[in-house]
């Protein structure tokens, strides 16, 4: 009796210990995973799913799906996929487990890159739904997009083994009669067919066509790992065939071979040589194109041929052939001589910035750019037909805005010389726009003073753009240089009407051409479609989305057409976003009415794919309780299913709740906002609560938030499983009052919610990065309403700040403070007062909430000496503050240790002022730099 009670006990707690879900702890984060990228084969019969660890810290799989059997495989690491043309293979990498690559790195404190283990190739056969084939040590692999049955891979030299004879060292690397596939990599070219595999040795490089069935490639006899400065070369250019495996030498007389580019079918190929070894910045290049087996010499540094005078062609970016392949576009710029003074020894020469006033670039912007600077080259063409060459850029022409694919008459030029030095200050940041002719090189300005980069319309006889001082979308006829204002009849803002900074707004956007070549464009919540010749009338095509509160917008999928609206079944995609309720849909365009396809729900749809030449299209689904798995639908939108189901543990831990919340500000400006709630909530309990701000983010309401190490912010999902209650308000701006308006908005969110009766008033935060982290500093200068704060990456004193750099950038960040976010709307003579009253540095004095602050030493956003300002002003007047600086970080971070450092003291933090818990050992007495590393300051004395 006594043993039964005993076991019916055991069985009791066993199924309460089964049911009982766990809180999420910073232990947890390495158990989720992502999506990380999805294909879809051209017919639609494929989707490979990668799946990684989303800390990294961890291993993945792919997923292969077959839609027409509603068949799935998955397998074990595996990653960058490939589908053949014909759909019969994947080619996937596998990496090496997590736990292997961790215990070499382990094993040595500086493990060497290429000692780690390597990747393999695996082959799935899609008919017999297995792998057919494997081959390890693979660097990189090519299968051509339109033709089937082989591929291009590269690989790893083959590792040495150890010998047992001599106490397991390494055989000598050194030994002449090591085969060379042990000193360099080398290439396979693999039939599917058979599985035979032809070696390359000392392949350098190799291109693929999209059909056909050669390849080009070049060798060298340059060994991995050796100095640049020995004397190794090149062996040559080399041409394969796939039907009869045979390569086929090209040229092997020059020193250097570099810069492959193949056309689509493959029968034309170019390429970039080097005669000697001289120095690298006087190497003269040479540009060579071929077809039907003959080699031609196109350009050439020595001769100038095909050069403007006193130009020399570049090696620095990759010639390429349009679509038609009739032109061979290639780089070159201005010969380039430096007054150097050769007498002077290094140590004699100055290191120096010099700083002019009259800069178009300011000195830590040219050494941001340095290498495009250096690199810098403009393009031109070589007629394949006319074999005459065609000018199209030089040193006043920044970029050129054209279809690369494409043979277009006329393409656009731009400078933004005459304007560049506002760029400090202004914004937008403006530009004068050519039409070239491209058969003539014939320049003719077209627009100036312009913000935003015209687009050119499916037809090339009209460019696209919009005149953000009239605030209209024109048309340019490229032809005869006339403009057309398209939408001077719409009665509605086609400019963002809310946005509240100091500078002209910008559109709502462009949706693509249509089937018909007109233009999609948007304005707050519909889709007009305008003819680009101003014959026809404007037309709303989405009809009610302003009276209905829901925004309309078109997808474009084609990734080889970017500026092209989609279609399903002929009919054009419309997505819907409900800006009451936050639900997203899915329409067609039928007959000029919208069909429904995907129901507005309670879900935030997005990420559409869809196949090249199929009724396929995928797509993800999420809300706050809801990860983003995929979804796969064929014929045209109808039937979806999910085919993945990324993170099945989540049922296993407390999550929480999300909810729209309402209010007005202290300025009566009705706000939205999210309230995050704990699983199982309770009205009649108290909760702390963290609020957390960015400017607008209740669109965000239906998106879901993995359990992740934090790069700068509180984590929603984390809070929420331990029992807080999170809150996120918008936030709208007043010019020149950045600071107050945040109060206005925030703190009148917080005690709206303190209203509902379930906040302990006595335990809330705030917290915040970057523009946020500005906010939180100010804000705990006006009021002692909360417990803590924590701000990360913050803005303190805008008077230095505004005289900054972004060092990341090299850009000025008076921008910022004249025309962008911070709102203050003038310069710093002008508002000084406003400069002062927003800055927290002199508010400091009021302070009496405890602040946390993060500001990491590579910051290339907000400088790094903001968040020093602000810390020691609060030591000086012996304030409670503490200041994370991370080591070689940038403005959020990027390494998954200190992720996860700042998680955790991040919520040590908040745990200590909002939950009574012990203070850690590092808020307490610090962490000195003897005990950096060493002892993290986690452990707290009870």
């Amino acid at each position: 009796m006594v043993y039964k009670k005993i076991t019916l006990l055991l069985l009791l707690t066993c199924v309460f210990t089964i049911a009982q879900k766990r809180v999420i702890t910073h232990d947890d984060y390495d158990l989720w995973k992502k999506i990380s990228n999805v294909k879809i084969s051209d017919q639609g019969t494929l989707v490979v799913t990668t799946i990684e660890t989303a800390t990294g810290r961890g291993n993945g799989y792919i997923e292969i799906y077959n839609t027409k059997i509603d068949q799935k495989s998955t397998f074990f690491n595996g990653y960058d996929p490939a589908i053949s043309f014909d759909e019969n293979y994947v080619v996937f990498k596998m990496k090496p487990p997590y736990e292997n690559i961790r215990k070499e790195k382990k094993k040595k404190k500086k493990v060497k890159k290429e000692d780690l283990p390597k990747d393999a190739l695996f082959i799935y056969d899609v008919k017999s739904n297995k792998i057919y084939d494997s081959i390890p040590r693979i660097a990189k692999y090519t299968l051509p997009k339109k033709s089937s049955g082989w591929m291009v891979l590269e690989k790893f030299k083959n590792k040495k083994k150890k010998d047992s004879s001599k106490n397991n060292k390494i055989k000598d690397t050194t030994d002449k009669n090591l085969p060379v596939t042990f000193k360099q990599k080398y290439g396979l070219v693999y039939n599917f067919e058979n599985k035979k595999r032809d070696t390359i040795l000392q392949i350098k490089d190799f291109v693929v066509p999209e059909k056909g069935n050669i390849f080009y490639y070049s060798r060298t006899s340059k060994e991995q790992n050796k100095s640049k400065d020995e004397k190794e070369r090149d062996l040559g250019i080399y041409k394969y065939n796939i039907e009869k495996g045979i390569e086929e030498v090209i040229d092997t007389v020059n020193y250097i071979y570099d810069k492959l580019s193949i056309s689509k079918t493959g029968n034309h190929f170019t390429f970039i040589s080097v005669k000697d070894s001289t120095a690298t910045d006087s190497l003269n290049h040479e540009l060579y194109y071929y077809t039907n087996n003959t080699l031609n010499k196109l350009v050439d540094d020595i001769s100038g041929k095909n050069l403007k005078r006193d130009w020399e062609l570049s090696g620095d970016q990759t010639p390429f052939f349009s679509e038609n392949e009739k032109r061979l576009y290639f780089y070159s710029k201005p010969k380039t001589e430096f007054k150097k003074d050769t007498t002077l020894l290094d140590e004699e020469i100055p290191q120096v910035d010099v700083w002019h006033w009259q800069d178009k670039m300011i000195q830590p912007e040219q050494k941001s750019k340095f290498k495009e600077l250096n690199k810098k080259a403009y393009i031109s063409y070589y007629n394949i037909d006319k074999k005459d060459v065609i000018h199209l850029q030089d040193e006043q022409m920044d970029d050129l805005i054209f279809d690369k694919n494409k043979e277009q008459k006329f393409v656009l030029g731009a400078t933004g010389g005459p304007y560049d030095i506002k760029r400090s200050w202004n914004s937008p940041w403006t530009r004068d726009f050519y039409v070239i002719n491209t058969t003539t090189g014939q320049k003719r300005i077209a627009l100036k003073n312009t913000a935003l980069e015209p687009v050119l319309s499916s037809d090339g006889r009209y460019a696209l753009y919009f005149d953000i001082y009239k605030q209209h979308w024109f048309s340019l006829n490229l032809e005869t240089l006339q403009t057309l204002n398209l939408t001077k009849d719409i009665e509605v803002p086609l400019y963002d009407e809310d946005d509240d900074h100091p500078m002209l707004p910008y559109p709502h956007g462009f949706g693509g051409f249509d089937e018909n070549g007109k233009a999609l464009v948007y304005d707050k919540f519909d889709v007009w479609r305008v003819s680009l010749n101003g014959k026809e009338k404007p037309q709303n095509i989405t009809k009610n989305g302003r009276k209905n509160n829901i925004e309309y917008r078109t997808e474009n999928l084609d990734p080889e057409n970017k500026n092209k609206a989609s279609y399903a079944n002929q009919e054009l995609l419309i997505t819907s976003f409900d800006k009451t309720s936050k639900a997203s849909g899915l329409y067609v365009l039928k007959k000029n009415k919208l069909v429904e396809k995907i129901v507005p729900g309670d879900f935030l749809i997005r990420r559409y794919k869809k196949a090249q030449d199929a009724e396929v299209f995928s797509y993800t689904k999420e809300n706050f309780n809801t990860y983003p798995d995929l979804y796969i639908s064929r014929n045209g939108l109808n039937n979806a299913k999910a085919i993945t189901n990324v993170n099945p543990q989540q049922k296993d831990f407390k999550w929480g709740s999300a909810e729209l919340f309402s209010w007005k500000a202290y300025d009566g400006k009705v706000l939205e906002g999210i309230i995050y709630k704990p699983e199982n909530f309770d009205p009649a309990k108290k909760y702390p609560m963290i609020t957390y701000f960015y400017e607008k983010r209740s669109d965000r309401y239906h998106q879901y938030y993995s359990p992740q190490p934090s790069a700068s912010t509180v984590n929603p999902t984390y809070l929420v499983s331990n029992d807080y209650v999170m809150f996120v308000p918008d936030i709208v701006y007043e010019e020149g009052k950045p600071g107050p308006s945040a109060y206005n908005c925030i703190v009148s969110g917080v005690e709206a919610v303190e209203k509902l009766g379930y906040i302990d008033s006595d335990n809330i935060a705030i917290q915040g990065q970057s523009w946020g982290g500005y906010q939180v500093a100010y804000l705990i200068t006006v009021t002692n309403k909360f417990k803590a704060a924590m701000a990360g990456a913050p803005v303190s004193n805008m008077i230095s700040a505004y005289g900054g750099i972004r060092w990341q950038s090299g850009l000025s960040r008076a921008f910022q403070y004249e025309r962008t976010q911070s709102r203050i709307g003038k310069n710093i003579w002008e508002g000084f007062d406003l400069y002062v009253e927003n800055s927290p540095l002199f508010g400091i004095p009021k302070i009496e909430t405890p602040l946390l602050m993060m500001h990491n030493d590579k910051d290339g956003a907000v400088p790094y000496y903001q968040g020093i300002e602000m810390f020691m002003g609060m030591r000086r007047l012996q304030k409670p503050a503490w200041l994370l600086v991370y080591n070689d970080e940038a403005h959020n971070l990027r390494k998954v240790k200190n992720k996860q450092d700042l998680s955790i003291r991040m919520m040590q933090f908040f745990d200590h002022y909002l939950k009574g818990q012990p203070a850690p050992d590092w808020m307490v007495k610090g962490v000195s730099r003897v005990q950096k590393g060493k002892d993290f300051g986690y452990a707290t004395d009870k």
